[in-house]
């Protein structure tokens, strides 16, 4: 327990959380049978979305496994943002298929969904009762993920997201992270602008807020600014220009390392507020972590202040002789004027009535407790930060 004392990091007990093994690279796809060790007559299930079926991205992957003998189906069926139906669906053909492995192929809900696959069958019953923390008993199938957009960093987290209602929840546990994370970055070079802008600004906002937690620890932060330094030099050149490699594989690059960075920290209220508003008005859940992150750092500003000076410095922002706040404040507004210059739009822009913020507001605080909380969140600063971000003024 944490008691009523913040005791700095050196005083916790530090425990981080990866796959076994991450391989980046491109064209690492090529070496995925190699990498997943798999073996002929094997048979993998392989779970992905219709729109990376249609790029021809999952046929890359099949072509692999059949010139080795390996068997698959592939169940294309997953969701943006999947609810519990859809995790259902998944769970029944991953328990009725007989498979030794299952390769997560997509964005984060499809890599979300493949671990859904995999824990069902060591873990009976339905998807739902596993929403929380630590309440998956088991580990199940080997899991291998392969991510083809930059952001959630899903390939290397110990969470999987789900809709309940219009409520975002998580499965969270060490038993689903991935065996084997293969990150190909030239998988992401078909993401149009608003895509990368929203994936790469999710994975800002997972750095970001990583850092920020009472959990951080040396590791994590350090990964966490790695993540910051790199997504700062490369997300605007991915998007203006989608066909550099170079810019592509840094921001792929970053979205695993941002994925670490939080494994073990846990997110804070930046997410809170995104995952709330997110599923009311069907924003994609990038771009509402991008619509509240400089406005959360703002909040935190007066409590973390070095933290923020931290990330104004990987952000390329001279902050030598600065007063702590003062530099802290350039990481606030660099993460601002970025998200302006990439057209992240206000809450009015996506049609949240202005009368249902204090609705929201008290919903955010009731149901997404932070104890790693830099900064105890009432309603009432919720009420001042959804109007701000209402306005998309600072």
């Amino acid at each position: 327990m944490r008691g009523d004392l913040i005791l700095p990091y050196s005083f916790s007990l530090l425990t981080t959380y990866s796959p076994k093994k991450i391989v980046v690279g491109l064209d690492a796809v090529d070496v995925c049978v190699q990498e997943f060790e798999l073996k002929a007559g094997m048979k993998v299930l392989i779970v992905t979305d219709k729109g990376v079926q249609e790029a021809g991205i999952v046929k890359r992957i099949t072509d692999e496994l059949e010139d080795a003998d390996v068997s698959f189906d592939v169940y294309d069926g997953v969701e943006a943002d999947p609810k519990l139906s859809n995790a259902e669906e998944v769970a029944e053909k991953a328990r009725g298929g007989n498979y030794d492995a299952v390769i997560g192929l997509g964005g984060g809900s499809s890599m979300d969904m493949a671990k859904v696959a995999s824990l069902s069958v060591s873990n009976p019953g339905r998807i739902e009762v596993y929403v929380g923390v630590d309440t998956v008993k088991h580990k199940g199938l080997p899991l291998y993920c392969i991510p083809t957009t930059a952001g959630t960093g899903s390939e290397v987290t110990r969470v999987a997201v789900v809709t309940v209602g219009k409520v975002k929840r998580a499965i969270v546990s060490s038993k689903i992270v991935p065996d084997v994370a293969l990150v190909d970055p030239k998988l992401t070079v078909s993401m149009p602008p608003k895509v990368t802008v929203g994936s790469g600004l999710d994975a800002l906002s997972h750095a970001v807020e990583a850092i920020l937690s009472l959990d951080a620890n040396p590791m994590t932060i350090a990964l966490g600014l790695e993540a910051v330094r790199l997504i700062s030099e490369n997300l605007r050149v991915a998007y203006y220009d989608g066909r550099n490699v170079e810019a592509r594989y840094h921001m792929s690059l970053a979205a695993t390392m941002a994925g670490l960075s939080f494994n073990g920290p846990g997110l804070v209220h930046g997410h809170s507020i995104a995952q709330t508003f997110g599923p009311l008005y069907g924003v994609p859940h990038g771009l509402s972590c991008a619509m509240t992150l400089p406005y959360i750092m703002e909040f935190y500003l007066p409590a973390v202040p070095e933290r923020l000076a931290w990330i104004a410095e990987a952000m390329g922002e001279d902050v030598y002789g600065l007063p702590l706040r003062e530099a802290g404040r350039l990481a606030v507004e660099a993460v601002y004027e970025l998200c302006v210059e990439l057209d992240v739009p206000s809450l009015k822009d996506v049609g949240v009535e202005k009368e249902r913020i204090p609705e929201i507001a008290e919903f955010c605080v009731r149901e997404w407790v932070r104890p790693n909380s830099p900064r105890l969140l009432t309603r009432e600063d919720a009420i001042k930060i959804l109007e701000k971000m209402w306005e998309g003024e600072l």
